[in-house]
């Protein structure tokens, strides 16, 4: 897309578009930390951006032409500016996490162990749980950190996943580190 693409869009969607956009930005955001804080489903959360963009469009509407019949005739158009508004807020996001948010910076060892457990930990407590088995881990000397991680990941995962997966992840953390130590 050329600059002048960008700028016709902006053109033909307007200011309200773009206002919206950072409206949804922020009620995505909300939604999320209050409905997904345990697990997340990414389907769900990549449409997010788009159907409160769709939704906050059709409310602007039926605000702006103080009707919502409007809503109903021209519903190509209120879902056309909708996905727009959802897009906007997406391309908002991306820009805020990759070049505005202060990164908490993992180490390496903390990143890999973060990869491991993305799927078992709640996003929230990704980052505290794999500096937390990184620190259990560096400072063993008894032999002893695949029960202490173990004990950590039982505590973060909340119990979602049973025993057996628990000892089974810690392991698999502790094997991947060793091989990446010694290589």
């Amino acid at each position: 897309m050329t600059f002048i693409e960008i700028i016709d869009a902006f053109t033909f969607y307007g200011l309200d578009v773009a206002l919206l956009a950072g409206l949804t930005t922020g009620v995505t955001q909300l939604v999320k930390i209050l409905l997904f804080k345990k697990r997340t489903n990414k389907k769900l959360v990549t449409l997010l951006p788009f159907l409160i963009g769709t939704l906050a469009y059709a409310v602007y509407a039926c605000v702006r032409n103080l009707s919502f019949a409007y809503v109903l005739r021209e519903y190509t158009s209120v879902v056309e500016h909708g996905i727009a508004v959802g897009s906007l807020s997406t391309l908002c996001y991306v820009l805020y996490e990759q070049f505005v948010r202060e990164k908490k910076g993992l180490s390496a060892t903390e990143r890999i162990i973060s990869t491991l457990i993305e799927g078992y930990v709640p996003d929230d407590a990704l980052e505290q749980t794999a500096k937390a088995v990184a620190e259990a881990i560096s400072r063993d000397v008894t032999g002893n950190g695949a029960e202490r991680t173990r004990e950590i990941l039982a505590s973060a995962t909340c119990g979602e996943i049973d025993e057996r997966d628990v000892t089974l992840l810690s392991k698999l953390i502790i094997e991947t580190l060793a091989h990446i130590t010694t290589a």
